[in-house]
């Protein structure tokens, strides 16, 4: 499950960079995972290279998200093959089997750390997210102390559990809606 989480969000988080304006593809070229992809893109579909950007960048992530996922059911498969387990215990006493290879590992780590780097710490997402911190902390701070401002399922059961249920509210609300309700 952690794989498919940094596969799908690894490349998740290429589209919403580029999207932003935040990353470009000038530099994603500098990292192998992506610029191999890319360029197997413009090799396969030429027309790529007149359209707009968004068109290449799906293609490249559609490629970029196949190599991962075989590449993963390779090395299972190359660990399955070499350590040959031949129980549940057997395979908990094993390290990992399900795995990158040690090619495609040291690729992913690159595009984490770019990622890292360029994107999760760049200013303009560093300031969204103080923001962010800041309306959580506001509306926990108001629903503790004015409860009737929850939905009357929520004032309830603040009734009976307490802080806990103010935390769940705030935690499942969307972006738009908890910048709506801090608002109000």
């Amino acid at each position: 499950i952690n794989l498919v989480d940094e596969i799908a969000y690894n490349a998740h988080d290429v589209d919403d960079g580029v999207r932003s304006g935040l990353i470009d593809l000038a530099q994603l070229d500098a990292l192998v995972l992506f610029a191999e992809h890319r360029r197997a893109s413009l090799a396969a579909f030429p027309p790529l290279a007149g359209m707009p950007v968004r068109r290449l960048l799906a293609q490249t992530l559609r490629g970029m998200l196949s190599a991962q996922v075989h590449d993963v059911i390779a090395a299972t498969r190359a660990q399955l093959d070499r350590h040959a387990p031949d129980s549940a215990d057997a395979v908990r006493a094993l390290p990992a089997l399900v795995c990158f290879s040690d090619a495609m590992r040291e690729q992913s780590t690159e595009l984490k750390r770019f990622l890292f780097g360029a994107l999760y710490r760049h200013p303009q997402v560093t300031r969204t997210t103080e923001r962010a911190r800041h309306v959580v902390r506001a509306l926990f701070k108001a629903y503790s102390a004015a409860p009737a401002q929850m939905p009357l399922e929520q004032a309830a059961a603040h009734a009976a559990s307490g802080q806990r249920v103010v935390a769940d509210y705030v935690a499942g609300m969307t972006d738009r809606f908890a910048a709506r309700e801090y608002h109000r």
